[in-house]
């Protein structure tokens, strides 16, 4: 046994070893690069880094971040920084590794640069140091000398000369810094320069060599001190030099590159190696603050007014050490202190220490002065055998009691004896698992064991004095334990999952506490015998004692910040603070302030995960305990707090939404008078335009300590009634303010209660032009305008409505008219058609009979008037498709010259009959195929031709097919006929009109209709007819079709009429069910003259019944048939097995009849009046395709 296990005297006083540790801000939390080389604070208060990889401005909530740009010249020269300086004017200064020296002035927009390239006068890229003051920038390079850049902005060189000793010692400069008094000092390779305003005095260094390499130069009061590669130096006021006995400590390798004091006159110093620490007390140590690290030149250790610290460690970051740093000290295997990889109980030593029992069974003590000792390993192996040890205590004798997971209860002797109890033997624990020991205020140890019960024991013998078992006989249920002490009249009291219990004396039960909660209490605290703290999910909760039960005087829950988290105990200081350790930190409740601070990884703590049953408070106010990642933290309470201090509140950052992105906002100079109070916290926006509607607000309270806990509030006139918490993230956003002007309050809260002063924020909306006084006063106007014609637009209203009833009476009337007209045009095609079958019919077969000369004049002048009548109603039905939007245009690709070849095949026997040459002319480039309705070309192209050969008398008519630009052909129709004048043109295209109107009708025939359907038609295909002609001189017609152009269709044999290139078909048996007489015997005569057997019936049945009992090769169906129409009675024809072809014969104009036949079953559709040419073509087509 060690002697570190003798007996002592308690301890007297608080206080923790110090061992600090700062909070690390790495590249997680954005910053560039975990190498910073350089540090410095703003006027506002942000701190600018720059590392090797960019600069970085942190707020305490994030990073912005600088970087070269490639292209932009108002960029970063680089990226790798080695400094960073903020001068009087607020404008940043930083050099780039061997790329001169940048400055961004105070809007933050873009840097300018001091380089050789644009300033010849300097002397060297490689800026090594930078020092400012009343507007000059001081910087010092490696070889090109020192510079000075004024008011200005003029820059002047200073160097080395030869035989002056009043000038500069060598041209590398390392440092600059200014003394207390304002004087500027210059370390070199060659020594210490002090500036005098017009030269330099060079000041030699104690030692032997008075001009070593002087790397840092620290103001500290009236003290200069001076890092060389000789040691540190310290130069008094009055300008004797005192080194401090460790100077040589400091000499080259190890040389100091940056002087830091601290409050209590100690100085931080960072060294080509690391960061050391020296007090006037004691020798320099080195601070380890942070995670293990590789040794690295600290450039720069950066000290604030409050007493925080920030450091630069390699390969990790930026290191922010608090001002009370002193109150938490951690040790951990990592750090080399302590052997367990976790401890999982601790205990008060008398000897002002603790007992840390590791989780394999190591025991060591930890001493006020932060030395580890181990003890022998008797005691731990008897703990080892036991499994983990889960509570420990040390009892007035100095003794030290161990409970283990496996029941095994240990005592170890100062002398370093120990004895061990288990669930056999004398005074057996109890079988279940130790949860809490403690000592009671008459020296005996009680056990807690989860689920069976409580044990009283003698510390001396370890004997059973009293047990209590599980049970509802003695008051202690399931044996659900979370922690154990006792009331200052000595009861015990226990916090379990029923409520807190105390122990009744004389009946050795424990009892429920009258007033007190009935359901899980985590840990509790006594105030006095008649005031208690407890803890339970929902917080804190305090009960005092009136007559014999508790009641509740006071709640802080989730609403104050203590968060709803199971306790790992309850702890009471001496100046009545509640310290609470969890899973979430440790948190300090302070009644009388209603004050909540939280411990974590914010102090510096690697870890702010509490064990349980692993914190303990001494009564001299030092809380140990063990945390998750195997670290032990001892922390004094009776530290005090930071001095109270303002921190500063800027507006971090305001934009408006504007055209779907943000857009800044720039602040204006203060709007209250200058040298008031509130001018100092008074700002103006610009005006807002009607459409940003939409404004956010960031704020940043730069406060460090514990930027997560910083609480901002906010609070707009006229739109909140009260202040509105923001809560950790500062910012807001207002949506929808209407115009006017608005006055915004900002408030800010630390950590540690300090309140910033509040800023203003003034800023007006600008209403639309609509809102404006001189838009309101003409609204104004108008509405008087309006009230003047109210009358009359009431009485417009009136005659507008009759109006458009009596519109929409015409358009009704219209509409039944056109549909009407379509029925009657429909109806007459139809009406006329059948009869048109028997006269054109009739004078097909008289014709076909012996006639006389004059016989067949007659006949054949029957056959034109059919004819021509049948193209009248032919026509009429196009115009009446064509007015109703139903003209259907076929989309198939056909052959441009194919097409022509067959219209001037058609026209050239009737120019020739009428003594007129024909002539067609296709043009090389004419497109060879199109995509469109060849049957409607083909019509309008016929159309224009027999009109020109019809109004020809002598002289010819020709034919033009070109290409049309950019698609499609142009076809010209050209005669020599009489020409026209401009009034016969502009009739030309009109329905039923004609050049001269009777006298044309007369003489030549025609109803007016061709040409204004061909006009009509070529719309409806995109295209154009136009006319030119003068009187005498014919006329030329001009049809332009814009069709796409397309591969044309394969010709599988020569442009022959169908009927005469396909072989006559043998006589066949058919069918023909027509119901009128006339049309029956026009097709069976037309039939049978061909050589068919025809058998005719009038109606669907009888069609029905001739099929069942005779057989026929074809037959020819009306589809107006009384009864059953043709449609069904094809239908049922198909479904009684009749496979034979079906043609349909009908009168019907309609364009969806020859669909409906097809689907309906037939073979072939043919529309009245037929011919025998066309019945001789239909039955070739279908047995041909049969055979």
């Amino acid at each position: 046994m060690c002697a570190g296990l003798a007996a002592a005297a308690p301890w007297a006083a608080a206080g923790v070893p110090e061992a600090p540790r700062a909070r690390i801000i790495g590249v997680a939390d954005g910053l560039p690069s975990s190498k910073v080389n350089g540090m410095a604070f703003d006027h506002a208060g942000y701190l600018w880094l720059a590392t090797t990889d960019g600069l970085a401005r942190y707020d305490g909530v994030g990073m912005k971040v600088w970087r070269h740009v490639p292209g932009d010249p108002a960029s970063l020269p680089g990226n790798d920084l080695t400094l960073v300086n903020v001068d009087d004017r607020d404008r940043i200064w930083v050099a780039a590794e061997g790329r001169g020296l940048s400055m961004m002035d105070v809007r933050r927009e873009g840097f300018v640069h001091y380089r050789r390239a644009e300033h010849p006068q300097i002397g060297s890229d490689d800026t090594f140091t930078v020092a400012s003051r009343n507007g000059e920038v001081w910087f010092g390079t490696y070889g090109g000398g020192l510079h000075r850049i004024d008011r200005n902005g003029r820059i002047e060189r200073f160097m080395p000369k030869d035989g002056d000793p009043r000038s500069l010692p060598s041209p590398t400069v390392l440092t600059l810094s200014y003394d207390a008094r304002g004087d500027l000092w210059a370390g070199t390779f060659k020594g210490l320069a002090r500036w005098t305003g017009h030269d330099f005095e060079r000041i030699g260094l104690p030692g032997e060599d008075p001009t070593p390499w002087v790397f840092a130069i620290a103001p500290v009061g009236e003290q200069l001190w001076v890092g060389s590669k000789t040691g540190l130096h310290r130069r008094e006021r009055d300008g004797r030099w005192t080194d401090p006995d460790y100077s040589a400590m400091f000499a080259q390798l190890n040389a100091v590159l940056s002087v830091a004091p601290d409050r209590d006159g100690s100085l931080w110093l960072g060294t080509q190696r690391s960061i050391w620490r020296a007090t006037p007390q004691s020798v320099p140590a080195p601070m380890a603050l942070g995670p293990a690290r590789p040794a690295r030149p600290v450039q720069q250790i950066v000290g604030q007014d409050d007493g925080s610290f920030w450091f630069p460690l390699a390969g990790v970051g930026v290191g922010y050490l608090r001002p009370d740093w002193r109150r938490i000290a951690q040790y951990s295997r990592e750090r080399g202190s302590l052997s367990s990889e976790l401890y999982t109980a601790l205990a008060p030593s008398a000897r002002r220490g603790f007992w840390l029992i590791g989780a394999r069974g190591e025991i060591e003590r930890l001493g006020q002065d932060g030395v580890v000792e181990p003890i022998s390993d008797g005691p731990h192996d008897a703990l080892s055998k036991g499994g983990i040890p889960n509570t420990a205590v040390e009892d007035r004798q100095g003794r030290l009691w161990v409970a283990t997971s496996r029941n095994n209860l240990v005592r170890i002797d100062p002398s370093g004896a120990w004895r061990d109890w288990g669930e056999t033997g004398p005074d057996p624990v109890l079988p279940g698992e130790p949860d809490r020991m403690a000592v009671a205020p008459d020296g005996t140890l009680w056990i807690s064991y989860l689920t069976q019960g409580l044990q009283q024991r003698d510390p001396d013998s370890g004997r059973v004095l009293a047990t209590i078992a599980v049970g509802p006989e003695q008051g202690i249920g399931n044996g659900d334990f979370d922690n154990i002490g006792f009331a200052p009249d000595g009861a015990l009291w226990i916090a379990s999952g029923e409520g807190l219990l105390s122990r009744d004396a004389k009946r050795n039960v424990m009892a429920a506490v009258p007033g007190l909660p009935r359901d899980r209490v985590f840990g509790f605290a006594f105030e006095s015998a008649d005031s208690l703290w407890l803890q339970r999910l929902n917080g804190l909760e305090h009960y005092q004692r009136e007559g014999g039960r508790w009641e509740l005087r006071d709640r802080a829950g989730v609403e104050r910040g203590i968060p709803a988290v199971e306790g790992t105990g309850l702890f009471r200081d001496r100046a009545g603070r509640l310290w609470l350790p969890t899973a979430r930190g440790l948190f300090r409740w302070d009644p009388k302030q209603l004050r909540l601070r939280r411990f974590g990884v914010q102090d510096g703590m690697s870890s702010q995960e509490f064990l349980r049953r692993a914190s303990v408070l001494t009564g001299d106010g030092t809380l140990a305990a063990s945390l998750s990642d195997g670290s032990v933290v001892l922390i004094d309470t009776a530290w005090p707090d930071p001095a109270p201090r303002q921190p500063r509140l800027v507006w971090h950052q305001l934009d408006v939404r504007r055209h779907g992105r943000w857009v800044p906002l720039a602040l204006n100079k203060p709007v209250r008078p200058s040298g008031s109070e509130r001018a100092s916290r008074y700002e103006a926006l610009p005006t807002l335009a009607p459409d940003d509607r939409e404004m956010r607000v960031q704020m940043r309270l730069l406060s460090f300590d514990d930027p997560q806990a910083n609480r901002y509030y906010t609070r707009l006139e006229g739109y909140d009634s009260d202040w509105v918490a923001v809560g950790e993230s500062g910012e807001r956003v207002f949506a929808g303010l209407p115009p006017g002007s608005y006055v915004l309050h900002a408030r800010a809260i630390d950590a540690n209660g300090n309140t910033a002063l509040e800023r203003v924020l003034e800023f007006n909306v600008r209403p639309p032009w609509w809102r404006t006084p001189p838009a309101l006063a003409a609204l104004l106007g108008l509405l008087a305008l309006a009230a003047w014609w109210g009358t009359m637009l009431y009485r417009r209203r009136l005659a507008r409505r009759l109006n458009w009833q009596r519109a929409e009476h015409e358009r009704e009337v219209a509409k039944q008219a056109s549909l009407a007209k379509t029925r009657f045009l429909a109806t007459l095609g139809h009406e006329v058609r059948t009869p048109m079958t028997g006269v054109l019919g009739m004078s097909e077969l008289l014709l076909d009979t012996p006639l006389d000369q004059k016989q067949r004049g007659y006949t054949e002048s029957i056959r034109r008037a059919g004819e021509h009548l049948l193209r009248l109603v032919n026509d009429a039905l196009d115009l009446a498709r064509i007015e109703s939007g139903k003209l259907e245009l076929a989309h198939e690709p056909f052959d441009v010259r194919a097409l022509v070849a067959q219209a001037a095949d058609l026209m050239r026997p009737l120019a020739q009959q009428r003594g007129l040459r024909f002539e067609v002319d296709v043009a090389a480039d004419a497109p060879r195929g199109l995509r469109g309705d060849t049957s409607r070309v083909c019509q309008v192209l016929l159309n224009l031709l027999g009109n020109a050969i019809k109004f020809t008398d002598v002289g010819a008519v020709s034919l033009r097919v070109e290409r049309l630009t950019p698609q499609g052909v142009r076809f010209e129709v050209s005669d020599t006929g009489p020409g026209l004048n401009e009034e016969q043109k502009q009739r030309l295209f009109r329905r039923f009109e004609q050049a001269e109107g009777a006298r044309t009708a007369a003489r030549y025939g025609g109803s007016g209709l061709g040409l204004a359907i061909s006009q009509e038609l070529a719309a409806a295909m995109e295209g154009q007819i136009a006319v030119y002609s003068e009187p005498g001189q014919g006329a030329r017609f001009v049809f332009d079709l814009p069709l796409a152009e397309a591969p044309p269709p394969v010709q599988a044999a020569a442009s022959v009429e169908p009927s005469l290139a396909r072989p006559r078909v043998g006589s066949r048996v058919v069918l023909l069910v027509e119901d009128d007489p006339t049309v029956a015997e026009v097709i069976a005569g037309l039939l049978r003259s061909q050589g068919h057997r025809v058998a005719h019936v009038a109606n669907g049945l009888a069609a029905l019944a001739e099929t069942a009992t005779a057989r026929f090769d074809l037959a020819l169906l009306d589809l107006d048939l009384p009864g059953i129409n043709g449609l069904d009675l094809a239908r049922q024809l198909r479904a009684q097995g009749f496979v034979q072809p079906l043609v349909a014969v009908t009168a019907r104009a309609d364009a969806d009849a020859e669909p409906q036949a097809r689907r309906a079953g037939f073979d072939r559709f043919l529309r009245k009046p037929v011919t025998g040419a066309m019945l001789a073509d239909a039955l070739g087509e279908i047995f041909e395709r049969e055979a």
